[in-house]
């Protein structure tokens, strides 16, 4: 039980949550602005940071 909450163990999780966090951060405003392409047959293909001011300006963040 010791060795379970060690110090080493802490830097671990938090690293894990730290990558986690970090992830959802960046792939998921890509992932929306993918999966709005694919669908919405209006929407033409511009650059991605042109696509996600689009959606943040129609939709609100």
């Amino acid at each position: 039980l010791a060795r379970l909450l060690s110090y080493e163990t802490l830097v671990h999780a938090v690293a894990g949550a730290v990558g986690s966090v970090t992830a959802m951060t960046v792939f998921f405003p890509l992932e929306t602005a993918k999966s709005r392409l694919q669908v919405d047959e209006k929407r033409k293909s511009k650059t991605t940071p042109v696509i996600l001011a689009e959606i943040a300006k129609e939709e609100g963040l």
